[in-house]
């Protein structure tokens, strides 16, 4: 059984949707929830919710390593941000597989799931949750 999630972004950043993903879940026997954005510039990550400058410091990382604006892109499609978008996308991944117990995502007590947003601009993400 697999449903849609809409989830609205207000520029790069990370949306923790591990509650709305929960909220999906409908099938009792279910072990597995598959989760994928279809989208080629925002992405899943696992990470830490028990700080907040934790994901403060993730997107510090990207920015440094995956910059904006690098004179060497070609792809240029959308603006400075477009294919740094894309390059986040790739390394952080599209898809999530996580075990389900008890109705719930089988996170650690301090996961979260994150829709990570790599454009500006208000965005609307499709995601497909998919139980297995």
């Amino acid at each position: 059984m697999s449903q849609t999630l809409i989830v609205s972004t207000q520029g790069r950043g990370v949306i923790d949707i591990t509650a709305q993903v929960n909220a999906q879940l409908k099938k009792a026997d279910a072990q597995l929830c598959h989760v994928f954005v279809t989208h080629t510039s925002a992405s899943l990550i696992i990470t830490g919710n028990e700080d907040p400058d934790l994901l403060l410091d993730v997107e510090d990382y990207f920015k440094k390593q995956v910059a904006d604006a690098d004179p060497n892109y070609r792809h240029k499609g959308q603006g400075d941000f477009d294919m740094s978008g894309h390059i986040r996308s790739i390394l952080t991944g599209e898809a999530k597989t996580i075990p389900i117990i008890n109705g719930k995502l089988a996170l650690g007590k301090f996961q979260g799931l994150y829709l990570y947003e790599h454009r500006s601009g208000n965005n609307t993400r499709k995601l497909i949750i998919t139980e297995l």
